[in-house]
């Protein structure tokens, strides 16, 4: 009996201390709200050189190779599809709800290679292409999120996101194609444009965190299937202050 008992302290123990370190989201009215705006620059000297990503199937359909997307860089530097965001931020402006995202499956690619997304809400994601695809996607390294097949054209399945954290999307039909995106319980966070910048909105005058995720493009090898494998994400962080109606300009260089 008394080794139950310390059992169960310790399991409601170790609870109590998860729950403790969970950060809760409140939604309230935002006065005054500023905005943040990134820049990714890249920094790294001159622009690595990409091999094309072979298909493997459904060449007719898909062709012949597809364009690395890893690391997309404008003109100006500026880096695209990195994740911008606010990190454990607690209360601020209200989620928008019913309006689902959308994840499509077209010429054997999806779009957008990088999008973000709030727990709780919809995920559509579409097979426009006239051959079966079945989206895959992993969260934390490796726990399966969802699996489905999509053999027909132009239909569209979905899915409830109800957990947190950063998801890898590939298709178990295609081994060229893949897309990420980033589930948060709040809805402060961006993905940044062809010009390397993002915009997070209307929040409540203080200080933060901002934190940046990139998908990395160092190659370390393939996987069983042909999949390129990645160095781990880059992620890097900077302290912001909002002032009431002001914008705060941060910027992140990739090396």
């Amino acid at each position: 009996m008394k080794r139950f008992l310390s059992f169960f302290f310790v399991s409601c123990l170790v609870v109590a201390v998860c729950v403790g370190e969970a950060y809760a989201y409140d939604e309230v009215d935002v006065a005054d709200g500023g905005s943040i705006m990134g820049h990714v620059i890249w920094k790294g000297g001159a622009m690595p050189k990409f091999d094309p990503v072979k298909v493997q199937k459904n060449q007719d359909v898909c062709g012949n190779e597809k364009p690395s997307e890893a690391l997309i860089v404008g003109k100006e530097g500026g880096v695209k599809f990195a994740v911008g965001y606010i990190e454990k931020i607690e209360k601020g402006k209200k989620i928008v709800r019913g309006q689902n995202t959308l994840l499509t499956q077209k010429n054997c690619q999806f779009a957008p290679h990088v999008f973000t997304i709030v727990k709780g809400t919809d995920l559509d994601v579409l097979n426009s292409d006239p051959v079966l695809h079945n989206i895959n996607t992993a969260i934390g390294g490796g726990i399966q999120l969802f699996n489905k097949g999509q053999p027909n054209k132009d239909t569209t399945v979905t899915v409830r996101v109800r957990k947190l954290g950063q998801v890898d999307v590939t298709c178990d039909s295609h081994t060229h194609m893949r897309s990420y995106f980033s589930i948060f319980d709040h809805p402060y966070h961006a993905t940044s444009d062809d010009n390397g910048v993002f915009t997070i909105d209307n929040v409540p005058p203080g200080k933060y965190t901002v934190k940046v995720w990139h998908e990395s493009w160092k190659v370390n090898g393939k996987d069983d299937d042909g999949r390129l494998i990645y160095d781990k994400p880059v992620e890097l962080s900077q302290e912001v202050t909002v002032s009431a109606k002001g914008t705060a300009h941060v910027n992140f260089e990739l090396k």
